[in-house]
């Protein structure tokens, strides 16, 4: 579930009588990024993201819901400029749902998710440089504790425009490259219902990936440092923190982290014992009759800016915009 899904009625609101708030949880987290994750991003554009068709009450059968998103942000510090602009797409169909009310709680979903990346290092302040899919085909199980999602994926990183200098001020003798990555494996996760504490409603989530096939085709080839043929798979937590400020302004804080198992890292350096994916997001979600538009301010960090043949560490902190439907 995206942040401000959740229906606002009568959730207590009693954040001003506590030296704790959603901007605190916040801080605390980018405390927390900023000290402890060097980020091996698994070119998942989906991260971050909880969407949980069940959540939704409506009637079983064919193609019983839809949900789409888009965003845009603008971020600061990576390495090179390679995060300086990300353009996500979001979509998701239920293509049946099992049942005989709009209380069932067995369903499927098929899932498209897609993030473009941009520096801002050519004439025109706007320089593509990479384009990463996913899709992925669950299965959606409620029970009375948790919602339990279990499927297929693949993903994949392709290069934009590689053929061009990333920088057109550098004087340097360009060699184009070229770095093709491929994830495909199954993937299992459960989240808890909403719980509703004296810090706004909460929800927890956790779930584990094995691959099936994992590639990094790099051109020239060079080093295998890092390379990503040794990913086995992942393990991932997530929780959320919203506020409901009236029936249509919310504030949430969440927070994501991912741990990347490998049968060998090749020598890649690792700034603590082991790599990890991490993203850190404060939204501020104003829903309409339809939709909702969502201030977003986040922080990134990536062990592996896969811009570049060799593995390089990037932090992105960003200003954006995401619309979506309810």
């Amino acid at each position: 579930m995206l942040p401000g899904d959740l229906p606002g009625e009568n959730v207590c609101l009693v954040m001003h009588h506590f030296a704790f708030s959603p901007f605190r949880l916040f801080a605390l987290l980018l405390s927390l990024f900023t000290l402890h994750s060097p980020l091996y991003n698994q070119i998942k554009p989906s991260r971050g993201l909880l969407v949980e068709p069940l959540d939704k009450r409506t009637a079983p059968g064919l193609m019983s819901s839809t949900w789409f998103a888009g965003s845009f942000q603008r971020g600061w510090g990576s390495y090179e400029e390679e995060q300086a602009w990300q353009f996500r797409l979001h979509g998701i169909v239920e293509p049946y749902r099992f049942g005989s009310d709009s209380n069932a709680s067995v369903t499927t979903s098929l899932q498209f998710h897609h993030e473009l990346t941009s520096s801002t290092l050519n004439d025109l302040g706007f320089n593509p440089r990479t384009a990463r899919w996913e899709e992925q085909l669950n299965v959606h199980i409620a029970t009375s504790p948790l919602t339990i999602q279990a499927g297929v994926f693949h993903r994949c990183k392709h290069d934009i425009d590689n053929s061009e200098p990333p920088n057109d001020d550098t004087s340097v003798v360009y060699e184009p490259i070229k770095r093709t990555l491929i994830l495909t494996g199954f993937a299992a996760s459960a989240s808890t219902h909403p719980l509703t504490t004296f810090i706004g409603t909460m929800r927890i989530s956790g779930g584990g990936e094995y691959y099936f096939t994992s590639e990094d085709y790099r051109t020239p080839e060079s080093s295998t440092t890092g390379t990503w043929r040794d990913i086995k798979g992942a393990l991932w937590f997530r929780g959320e923190d919203r506020v409901v400020v009236s029936q249509n302004v919310h504030v949430i804080g969440s927070y994501y982290i991912s741990f990347p198992f490998f049968a060998s890292r090749n020598g890649a350096a690792d700034d603590v014992l082991v790599p990890h994916e991490a993203r850190a997001e404060l939204v501020a979600a104003f829903l309409g009759s339809q939709g909702a538009i969502e201030a977003v301010f986040s922080a990134d960090h990536t062990f592996d800016e896969v811009a570049f043949i060799v593995p390089q560490p990037t932090t992105v902190f960003q200003v954006g915009v995401r619309f979506r439907s309810l």
